[in-house]
């Protein structure tokens, strides 16, 4: 093989010389050839050999350097064919090799500067390090912008192989071995003493060729707020130093983007767009941060401001004036960074935001959006794809932002943009990739436009030429990105009823995602299993769609599921023919997933299917559930999330039922199974959980219009009144309405006659009820208002 031919060139070379010469003659070999790295990748031996030239050179020795730099070259471009030559390279743990020559290159004798060795060997090294980093993060966490088209290379030709498929090269394992691996290596980073030497590094060079890696490659690899919080506000760039000092790589970033500004010097524009992307991924979700760099004045004037007085740089006309004057890619960066500053402030503790002026965080959001607006019509396609997320990320949960956005005429040029997708591509004007993250990105813009803006859903449910065939087309594309985003935007229309009855019937969407639904799970049944890869066989030699996706192959499933939540409550015509031909039976089966949110989509749905529904259905939905799963649900063992699920599927059930209907449900359950799971979501705490508390005081409110059976049995719980009583105090509505209902039930004889138990009124003397329910009497809240006044005359009928 040409691989073995290369490694015997490289094991004779007799001096250091002539292995300088032969790696030389190797990366030429593999820079531009995706079928060489391929190759080459694939060879354990070879790449072992190497990984093995990677050590610390010993000081002076210029020719150890330059095997070291070459290598990393090599490395470097092997990392760059992305998956296909990922699994090897983690197998023989570059980035640990590569990390720990980082570490130990040798100290300049000049403070904060490298020695000149460092200089030659780390941008080849940190190149070396985010490609491979990179291509980890894109198959764990998923791409950045856009999934795009399946995974192929095309090769050159020369080999007599036109294609070669991921499954072809990789060490032979299993899934769980591979998945272990790469999670390892997207931690590597943020281990101490290795973000404390990439850190240094900042301290020691201002190279761009030195710096440009390393910001990509912590931008990319900051994914977990544990990660944005040490790093962002780390006091140094060395450890154990005064925690007091300002955050070292925040106040860094911000010094680079000032740097743009001062006269005379000539700006990197791709610098300047790394270091936005890296102060973006920093500040996204950090409050603290966020307010870091609102405060933060650079020292070096800027723009128009003068020597005497500079301008502070987090002022809105510097990020405005970057998004209309810089290049594009500085543009997209710059809404992208601010977009995450102005959701991290409005995300900050009530008492901590009170001190930034929410008016001019309004204004920015106002002003931001219009440069989106305006570059998405003039910029091209990659850039539009980006803005797309960005607008996405804008508007995402903000209603007054989707109105602008409609008002600046953004939903009808993202409707063009998603119809010239199709035509553009028919032509060949735009590649099958290009196009596949096209359509992803902008189906997910309108999604979040239309999200909390009915305007918008209506827009899009009517528009000439017609969207929905577009969307119904993309549920089925060949992308999962596509399909994820065709169903995110079925859910956001579906939020309007009138458009679930007309517009999502008569296009086939609302059927359409059941079917999509449907195919992801048969896929996921007929996918090997996480064994080992048998290396002989053709079927070993496929990688399952899951074993290369990771958790992002639930992306489909998950927003599948929170659609059909919408399509199967009570006034949807599609209800019946959606639980139809065992769409309750795969609902069903999801809520076993081991993906969560895939588990809580279906249980979610389940719950809206007994919403309001009939005795038959009910009785349907739990002879497909069962008895034992919904305990196991409500148990206080399962996650949070879905025991509240769990908790307002009970409170349906029970909704409507008559006395005999209700005892089977509770007897079906356990009688004392269910007061304890009520009596744990009402339990007072000192932060009252609303998921929990509110379903729980429903439940009892039912239960209290039972049978005597089931009232002895709460009434004779003392900390079950307790704790009913305390929940009159929760300074919430949705607490206090469900509380006064289950006291005017527990007190009330029958819903006709209306006389008070005395029995009951007589138990509940010691809580003062009296007092409590009069002040609730004058709620600003009228259902408030009418519970409490509806109890206070049940009160007032009984004796003393």
């Amino acid at each position: 093989m040409t691989t073995s031919v290369t490694l015997e060139a490289l094991k004779a070379a007799e001096a250091p010389a002539d292995l300088l010469r032969a790696l030389k003659e190797l990366k030429n070999a593999v820079i531009g050839n995706t079928w060489k790295k391929v190759e080459y990748a694939g060879d354990d031996a070879l790449l072992s050999f190497l990984l093995g030239l990677l050590v610390p050179p010993a000081p002076g020795d210029d020719l150890s350097v330059d095997l070291v730099a070459e290598t990393a070259v090599i490395i470097g471009a092997l990392g760059s064919a992305g998956s296909l030559t990922l699994r090897p390279l983690l197998a023989a743990r570059a980035p640990e090799r590569i990390l720990a020559v980082i570490c130990a290159l040798p100290p300049s004798p000049e403070r904060h500067s490298l020695h000149p060795g460092a200089r030659r060997m780390l941008p080849p090294l940190l190149r070396a390090l985010r490609n491979v980093l990179g291509a980890t993060a894109d198959a764990v966490w998923g791409h950045m912008w856009g999934v795009g088209a399946e995974p192929k290379v095309v090769g050159t030709g020369l080999v007599g192989e036109d294609v070669i498929m991921p499954a072809r090269v990789g060490p032979k394992g299993n899934v769980a071995e591979w998945k272990a691996e790469a999670s390892a290596a997207l931690v590597l980073v943020f281990e101490p003493q290795n973000y404390t030497a990439l850190l240094g590094l900042l301290d020691a060079c201002a190279d761009p060729v030195v710096l440009l890696p390393l910001y990509q490659l912590l931008a990319r690899l900051i994914q977990l707020p544990s990660h944005r919080e040490a790093l962002g506000l780390h006091p140094t760039s060395s450890v154990g130093t005064d925690s007091d000092a300002p955050p070292f790589l925040t106040s860094h970033l911000l010094e680079t983007i000032a740097n743009w500004f001062i006269p005379g010097r000539k700006p990197n524009a791709k610098l300047l767009e790394a270091a936005l992307d890296l102060l973006a991924a920093l500040v996204k979700g950090q409050p603290r941060v966020a307010s870091y760099i609102r405060e933060w004045s650079a020292t070096t004037p800027i723009a128009i401001s003068t020597d005497e007085e500079p301008m502070p740089f987090p002022d809105v006309a510097v990020f405005v004036q970057l998004m209309e004057t810089g290049p594009p890619g500085v543009r997209i960066a710059v809404a992208g960074c601010l977009t995450h500053v102005l959701k991290a402030i409005k995300s900050s503790p009530p008492r901590e935001r009170s001190i930034i002026s929410l008016t001019n965080v309004n204004l920015t959001n106002l002003n931001l959006l219009s440069v989106i607006v305006k570059l998405m019509r003039t910029e091209a396609v990659e850039e539009r794809v980006k803005l797309c997320f960005v607008l996405a990320a804008l508007v995402s949960d903000d209603e007054r932002l989707q109105k602008a956005a409609a008002e600046q005429g953004c939903p009808n040029l993202l409707i063009s943009m998603l119809i010239q997708v199709d035509a553009d591509e028919a032509r060949g004007e735009l590649g099958h990739d290009a196009a596949s993250r096209m359509r992803e990105a902008v189906l997910i813009a309108l999604a979040a436009l239309a999200f909390n803006h009915e305007p918008t859903r209506s827009l899009i449910a009517d528009a000439s030429p017609p969207v929905l065939p577009l969307v119904c087309a993309a549920l089925s594309h060949p992308s999962y990105g596509v399909r994820a985003a065709a169903c995110s935007l079925a859910r956001a229309l579906s939020r309007t009823v009138a458009i679930v009855r007309t517009s999502i019937v008569d296009s086939g969407v609302g059927e359409e995602v059941v079917a999509a639904l449907k195919r992801e799970v048969t896929r996921r049944r007929a996918e090997p299993s996480d064994g080992p890869i048998d290396p002989e066989g053709d079927d070993g030699m496929d990688i399952s769609l899951e074993e290369e996706l990771g958790d992002r192959s639930w992306t489909v499933e998950v927003a599948a599921t929170a659609t059909i939540c919408n399509l199967v409550t009570n006034f949807s015509p599609l209800k019946d023919k959606l639980l139809a031909n065992g769409g309750l039976e795969l609902l069903v089966e999801l809520t076993a997933s081991s993906h969560e949110p895939l588990a809580l989509n279906a249980l979610w749905a389940l719950k809206n299917v007994t919403y309001h529904a009939g005795e038959p259905l009910k009785a349907d939905v739990m002879t497909a559930l069962g008895w034992d799963t919904l305990r196991r649900f409500l148990s206080p063992e399962t996650p949070k999330t879905l025991r509240a699920q769990a908790l307002d599927m009970l409170q349906n059930l029970l909704d409507d039922q008559t006395p005999t209907e209700m005892n089977r449900t509770v007897d079906a359950l356990g009688l004392e199974f269910v007061i304890n799971v009520v009596a744990d979501s009402i339990r007072p705490t000192v932060d009252v959980d609303l998921d929990l508390c509110e379903p729980g005081l429903f439940i009892l409110s039912h239960l209290a219009l039972g049978n005597e059976r089931l009232r002895s049995v709460i009434t004779g719980r003392v900390e079950l009144l307790e704790s009913l009583s305390s929940t009159l105090n929760v300074p919430y509505d949705e607490v206090r309405i469900p509380a006064l209902r289950a006291l005017r039930h527990l007190v009330e004889s029958n819903s006709r006659s209306h006389r008070p138990r005395q029995a009951v009124v007589d138990l509940l003397q010691p809580y003062q009820l009296k007092t409590r329910v009069r002040e609730l009497a004058e709620s600003d809240s009228v259902t408030v208002r009418q519970g409490a006044v509806s109890l206070l005359n049940l009160l007032d009928r009984a004796r003393g």
